[in-house]
């Protein structure tokens, strides 16, 4: 016990038989090492039982380490985007005493020219790591690419691209999400018709609806439901084109007794509803949004699932202090719960 508690990284050295440099190298994960070397800097850590305080050596060396923030900024069509920041500044507060800190990269969602000179910025910059989401895929491949020549570490939330080698993803279980709106729905109604309704956002991604759609259409298939689904897309949020559409759409649905609106725009479909005048049609998004509070208190929103946006942020900004800080290992994938919101609840978030 004695030898292991008193090892040191002079210790490893000797026993591996290489410079200290060369298990610096090692314990920290940079370049300029074989594979043999490292396996043999590896098994003679694990023999002595070398445990290498990362902080003090960090804080012996003033490294500042800098984590890159890049999501969209928040727009008068939705506050979403304001969540998760809020969760990656309270990390940053909690984190700013071990020289951890921020650089944002907010960008305009509806300007390509600004989304492509927060990237040109990213780029550029010397940050340790990076928090984004995924949207913009193919504008944001060369970022990626980058990040991957530079052994810079991503963090993805609100959704992952699989094919991407993200340190992690953090998201919400698409398809059963959709899943659980069906089952909400069934609870209030087992015969009817039920509007799939996507209003397009430029942040949307398609396959991440179709998840989303498919969740809902294969419950009611599994259970033998009696309840009917129809998809419609609508491009234009204007309130004049969604109020034309949506009542064309209704009087060519005469049994509708659901809408379903899989992204988090809901507010518009609630406006029209609560315009409108006759029998209850129940209403199910996504997002506890501050748009949304007001509808889902008069309970025209009847339901809203949520994947915490916020806590997504948080944990983020924390995932990435312990693997470039701490050199621990991260989860390759983070699940989150999906909260059910409603009328009785939604003060309490």
């Amino acid at each position: 016990m004695s030898q292991q508690k008193s090892a040191g990284i002079k210790d490893v050295a000797k026993n591996a038989k290489v410079a200290i440099a060369t298990v610096d190298r090692v314990i920290h994960g940079r370049k300029g090492v074989s594979e043999k070397t490292r396996e043999k800097v590896l098994k003679v850590i694990e023999q002595i039982g070398f445990k290498p305080n990362i902080m003090a050596s960090n804080l012996a060396k003033n490294k500042v380490f800098v984590i890159g923030v890049m999501l969209p900024k928040v727009s008068s069509g939705s506050s979403y985007w304001e969540l998760p920041l809020q969760g990656i500044i309270k990390a940053q507060k909690e984190l700013n005493q071990y020289s951890v800190k921020m650089e944002t990269y907010l960008f305009d969602h509806s300007d390509i020219n600004d989304i492509r000179k927060q990237i040109l910025n990213v780029i550029n910059s010397n940050i340790d790591g990076l928090i984004i989401t995924p949207k913009f895929a193919d504008e944001m491949k060369i970022l990626f690419q980058d990040c991957e020549d530079k052994d810079r570490p991503y963090v993805f939330i609100d959704s992952n691209i699989p094919q991407m080698n993200s340190l992690c993803s953090i998201q919400q279980p698409l398809y059963d999400s959709g899943k659980l709106a069906a089952e909400l729905f069934s609870y209030c109604f087992n015969k009817g018709e039920i509007l799939i309704l996507h209003l397009k956002d430029p942040m949307d991604t398609e396959a991440i609806i179709r998840l989303k759609e498919k969740g809902m259409v294969d419950y009611f298939r599994e259970t033998n439901s009696s309840i009917l689904t129809r998809k419609e897309v609508l491009s234009n949020s204007e309130k004049t084109n969604i109020d034309k559409s949506i009542k064309k759409i209704m009087h060519d649905m005469p049994d509708i007794k659901g809408i379903f609106i899989p992204n988090s725009k809901i507010k518009h479909i609630a406006r029209y509803l609560t315009e409108k005048k006759g029998s209850k049609i129940y209403l199910i998004g996504y997002d506890l949004l501050k748009e949304n509070y007001e509808f889902i208190d008069k309970g025209v929103i009847d339901f809203l699932i949520c994947s915490k946006p916020k806590e997504q942020g948080y944990r983020a900004y924390y995932l990435l202090f312990e693997y470039v800080v701490l050199r621990k290992e991260v989860k390759k994938e983070v699940i989150m719960p999906l909260d059910i919101i409603t009328r009785m609840n939604y003060k309490f978030y």
